[in-house]
């Protein structure tokens, strides 16, 4: 496959080894979830498999801290927020993967790790697939259009291709490929030469069915979908196929104030109850400076006869951009292991901003947990509701005129 130097780069790389690290990381999950328990191969097989995946995390992200971040930084000076953020979530990330590797050679040695293994799960996920997201969504299309395909190969090469065997990249090329579809397929065997190609894929192809078939089980299918059209997009949903929850959605509203001035009201959380038909209160915690990436908050929520409490950290914290937090999942109770990113988007419209609510389910709830929950409070099957209400408590108190302005102007105009 021969790219033009001076082209833009070609990023879909990431967004597919994200994918096969989403995918891994959920299959671990679930075998450890499932009943009954790994036998010893078994066992042995998803820690050697859960520290392997760690190391690579490790080197994944050292590539990016020592080259791509510092390049896009003297290339596009305008990036530097969201470079930062980038640099928060290496950061928060960093800590877990150790907490990971960790308990995955506890439970290599003793069956009896198996829970602290999906706790510390649970844990990383919650600070990942954030980050993951935003890395996707935010950070690529800018590293596109700021980099060559020239400077990205090279970049590509000389830290993610140069320090490997011909082994690791050959099971790191059937990894990437597993679950993809034709056009994933192709955009990542399209990156050797034919004679070499041929070596990676039939050599290597046996052996990582094989290791997977050891640490997922003989009946997880792996390998491309290469003879499947890709499905019309669809919700993403959990949950019973009748009544199923939306893993995620979003709501926008035009509302006449500048967006810094909506920022500080959604960053504001202590009035969050005047927007909210179930929380009660909410109030920062010692730690970070309030509103700030790391900090964390306490919301209570009331919903009929029902109370819950739930601590929450700022994982976005840009002023007039972004600003999102997700609920943080405790080992401890099995009723409160789920995680879920909220966040607002402030983008200027005419003399206003058009403001974007969102959500999504980053760690669903355990599955009896999720069926309880659904009986007592179906509407939260679907947020969109109450993001919209929300939006709207906003606008009001967005288009309030300024008391402190002498000429009773409202903060638009």
């Amino acid at each position: 496959m021969t790219t033009e130097p001076s082209a833009p780069a070609d990023t879909r790389i990431m967004g597919i080894v994200h994918s096969a690290l989403r995918r891994d990381l959920t299959r671990a999950a679930e075998a450890l979830s499932r009943q009954p328990p790994p036998g010893d191969a078994q066992r042995v097989a998803i820690a050697r498999h859960l520290a392997s995946m760690m190391d690579f995390l490790h080197d994944h992200h050292h590539g990016e801290d020592a080259w791509l971040w510092p390049t896009m930084r003297r290339l596009n000076p305008a990036a530097s927020d969201l470079l930062d953020q980038m640099d928060a979530d290496h950061l928060a990330i960093g800590a877990h993967l150790g907490t990971v590797t960790a308990a995955a050679a506890a439970y290599g040695e003793s069956a009896t790790g198996r829970e602290a293994l999906v706790d510390a799960l649970y844990d990383l996920r919650g600070s990942l697939d954030p980050h993951l997201r935003r890395e996707e969504d935010e950070m690529m299309p800018i590293v596109a259009s700021t980099l060559t395909a020239a400077q990205w190969d090279a970049w590509e090469h000389e830290y993610y291709v140069k320090p490997k065997s011909r082994k690791d990249l050959g099971l790191e090329g059937h990894w990437a490929i597993d679950g993809g579809n034709r056009e994933v397929y192709d955009h990542v065997v399209g990156k050797v030469n034919p004679v070499l190609r041929f070596v990676l894929l039939r050599g290597f192809g046996p052996i990582y069915r094989k290791a997977c078939a050891t640490r997922w089980g003989a009946d997880v299918p792996v390998g491309p979908k290469l003879d499947k059209t890709p499905p019309t997009p669809q919700p993403e949903t959990i949950g019973a196929p009748r009544r199923p929850w939306r893993t995620r959605g979003e709501v926008s509203l035009h509302i006449d104030a500048p967006p810094e001035r909506l920022y500080d009201l959604v960053v504001d959380v202590g009035s969050t109850p005047g927007r909210s038909h179930e929380v009660q209160a909410c109030r920062w915690l010692d730690g970070p400076p309030p509103g700030t990436v790391g900090s964390r908050f306490r919301g209570r929520n009331r919903s009929g006869l029902i109370r819950w409490s739930r601590v929450s950290e700022v994982v976005t914290a840009a002023r007039g951009e972004a600003f999102a937090f997700r609920t943080v999942p405790e080992r401890r109770d099995p009723t409160r292991r789920d995680s879920t990113v909220w966040g607002y988007r402030f983008e200027a419209e005419g003399t206003g901003t058009r403001l974007t609510h969102h959500y999504s389910i980053v760690q669903p709830p355990t599955p009896w947990f999720l069926t309880l929950y659904g009986i007592l409070m179906p509407h939260h099957r679907d947020a969109r509701p109450a993001l919209r209400r929300t939006l709207e408590q906003v606008k009001v108190e967005g288009e309030r005129p300024d008391p402190t302005d002498p000429v009773g102007k409202s903060p638009a105009n």
